[in-house]
Parts: structure tokens; sequence; C-alpha cells
């Protein structure tokens, strides 16, 4: 896969986010690489500062 392809399949956007720590659904940046979402990595829970690695995406606002 060339690098251009790559650049055109990943997508960053804000969703929500379920902290394991403080059980809170909270608002978080998410990367998008082909079917795939994850969590970027490196950040912290608004309400409880714990890395949101481990976090579950719950909601991904996307329109039609």
């Amino acid at each position: 896969m060339t690098n251009l392809m790559k650049a055109l399949s990943e997508k960053r956007s804000t969703g929500q986010v379920y902290c394991p720590i403080c059980t809170h659904t909270v608002s978080a940046e998410i990367d998008t690489v082909n079917k795939r979402v994850r969590v970027k990595p490196g950040q912290k829970c608004p309400r409880c500062s714990t890395s949101l690695d481990a976090g579950i995406v719950v909601q991904l606002p996307e329109a039609a």
C-alpha cells in the first residue's frame, strides 16, 4: 500500500469513548483506519486523568 492510499484511508474525528476506570462516557479523538476505530494514543480522561488507550469507542458520529 502506498503512502497516498494509506493517507486516504486514515481519518480522525471526535466521538464518545467509555472510560473503564471512572465508568463514564467522555469525548475523545478517534482514529479510523479502514474499518477499524481506535482511540488516539496518549489521550487522558477529562474526569479521572487516566489513559484512554484501553477505552472502548461507544459512538462515532457520521453523516449518512
